[in-house]
Order: structure tokens, then C-alpha cells, then sequence
């Protein structure tokens, strides 16, 4: 899914809502899954969707991003 090929629009690719995501949490401390899944969704638009969970995930394996499960939200880790 990271690799595009002739048919991938780069509006909806995985490493562009990454880079979305990123500057979001650059810009607020915490951001909440459905509130980061609503403004990927009106930003980006409605085919963002399908590759939002894929972005996330990659994110996460990059260790760029933290999950917190009793607020459902997300935070970016701290540069060491």
C-alpha cells in the first residue's frame, strides 16, 4: 500500500495522510480518533478514509505516534 503505482492518487496515499496526521498533532497536543478521522475525511476527502487505519499503523511502527485507550486519542512522541 506504501509503494504507489499508476493507479494511486498521491491526495490519498498513505505517507500523505501521514504527513497530515503529523501536522495535526504538531498543531494540537492530543487529537482524538473520530475528530482526526472527520477533518482527514473533509480536508482530504472521502477516499482518504480507506487508507487512514493504514497511515495510523505506519505511524505507529515508525514510532511517531502513540495510542492512548481511556481517552481514544492519539499524541505524537517527543524528539529525543
Amino acid at each position: 500500500m506504501i509503494k504507489p503505482d499508476r493507479h494511486t492518487n498521491p491526495n490519498f496515499s498513505i505517507l500523505n495522510i501521514s504527513t497530515f496526521i503529523l501536522t495535526e498533532l504538531n498543531v494540537y497536543y492530543s487529537i482524538q480518533y473520530d475528530k482526526l478521522l472527520n477533518k482527514i475525511v473533509t480536508v482530504l476527502g472521502d477516499e482518504a478514509k480507506i487508507n487512514f487505519p493504514y497511515a495510523l499503523n505506519f505511524l505507529f511502527l515508525m514510532g511517531k505516534l502513540n495510542y492512548e485507550q481511556e481517552t481514544d486519542s492519539f499524541k505524537a512522541n517527543e524528539v529525543k
